[in-house]
């Protein structure tokens, strides 16, 4: 028995003109073409690789030399046994619990997707939503109640919102007969998050992957439903702050530009694996083409179907616009207004300290979120510098 015979080999659902397959080796996977599999399927058939190269080139008519054959392998196959570091997604990531963890509450949970109560759930929590948004009095107004332990409880709140939105995704891996990882806390860019190992679900169709990455908000919805209902009948303001910070979250999670669920479901829409690198590609090749210098590579643009090509050619051009204005203005601003502001501050909590007095909530809220976020930026800037010193090297 060879090692080939361990790679697995599925289709791959993806608007590529030509049939793309995911290979599968110890919880990795790898996209390949029809001619890498069917090399690997002759590698797995015969008993040495010498004779599945040989049988392979006879399939070929003589097409490919021996030598040929033999820089395929290297150069598409052999990597599969040596790339055993999973890229890393984020900046930092540890494990909160493991997949038997979770299991007891997915396996329980896998009933929920039927499609008419997730049709349901979604359309009554839109209809609620937008009668709380046209109705509410002082919507956006936070009263000078707000203490300490109001926060702390919103705090709370958020973080069980978002183990509930994990548990949705490893539900829906377990209602397709998939494996899950365990939920855990990673920082993405500036942002802390939590997730779900879900990479299973590639061997899925589109519309099932959709259905997985857009079940994290389907299961928070319960849990919006009921706090607009209470808070129609009771009008309490936490309650609004809490559907306010939910809403919010939501709308963070689809955004597409960031690798959150929104971004996955547009990969799944438009079959395009790996979307943000097949976005940032095309202003490769159009620099070369511009620079009037070879291209190295074939754009993903130019291998899928005529309605993916216009859904990709739009999100390329929004992303790196969107990723542009965050990096350069929204960054930027932050530590400007951050160096105009802070220190005036800082000064104000040590004036109220110096003269034993508590400092108003607000400024500490203030100066504890500014730092926070400039803590992000920086563990950020450091881990990019970090990943530019490996590839130098």
């Amino acid at each position: 028995m060879t090692p080939f015979t361990d790679i697995v080999i599925h289709p791959l659902a993806s608007s590529n003109q030509e049939e793309h397959y995911l290979l599968s080796y110890r919880n990795q996977y790898y996209e390949a073409t029809f001619p890498v599999v069917e090399l690997l399927w002759e590698l797995q058939q015969k008993p040495t690789r010498e004779e599945a190269v040989s049988a392979y080139m006879n399939k070929k008519g003589g097409k490919y030399t021996a030598e040929q054959v033999g820089q395929i392998i290297e150069k598409y196959i052999m990597p599969l046994f040596f790339t055993q570091t999973r890229k890393r997604t984020f900046l930092y990531e540890k494990e909160l619990l493991t997949a038997s963890d979770v299991d007891a509450f997915s396996d329980r949970l896998r009933f929920m997707f039927n499609k008419y109560c997730m049709t349901a759930t979604f359309a009554l929590a839109l209809i609620l939503n937008s009668y709380f948004f046209i109705t509410a009095d002082s919507l956006l107004e936070f009263s000078n109640g707000v203490n300490v332990y109001t926060v702390m409880g919103l705090v709370a709140f958020t973080i069980i919102s978002s183990f509930i939105h994990e548990l949705g995704h490893a539900s829906a891996c377990k209602h397709f007969g998939l494996k899950h990882g365990g939920i855990g806390f990673g920082l993405y860019l500036n942002f802390p998050v939590l997730y779900t190992d879900v990479t299973e679900i590639w061997k899925l169709n589109r519309k099932k992957r959709c259905i997985v990455n857009i079940a994290g908000v389907y299961f928070q919805l319960f849990c919006l439903i009921g706090l607009l209902c209470f808070f129609f009948f009771a009008g309490y303001d936490i309650l609004r702050y809490m559907i306010l910070m939910m809403d919010l979250g939501l709308l963070m999670t689809l955004n597409p530009f960031f690798k959150f669920d929104g971004y996955w479901i547009v990969s799944d829409v438009l079959g395009v694996p790996n979307l943000r690198n097949r976005s940032k590609e095309l202003f490769r090749y159009f620099h070369c083409r511009i620079c009037r210098r070879p291209a190295a590579f074939t754009p993903y643009l130019f291998q899928i179907r005529r309605k993916e090509k216009y859904g990709l050619l739009i999100y390329a051009l929004v992303v790196n616009l969107f990723m542009g204005y965050y990096f350069c203005y929204v960054i930027p601003l932050f530590l400007y207004q951050f160096l105009m502001s802070f220190p005036e501050e800082l000064q104000e909590l040590i004036l109220y300290l110096s003269n034993n007095m508590t400092p108003p909530f607000a400024l500490l809220r203030n100066i504890v979120m500014q730092l926070l976020f400039l803590s992000l930026i920086v563990l950020m800037i450091v881990n990019l510098i970090r990943s530019l010193k490996r590839h130098v090297r």
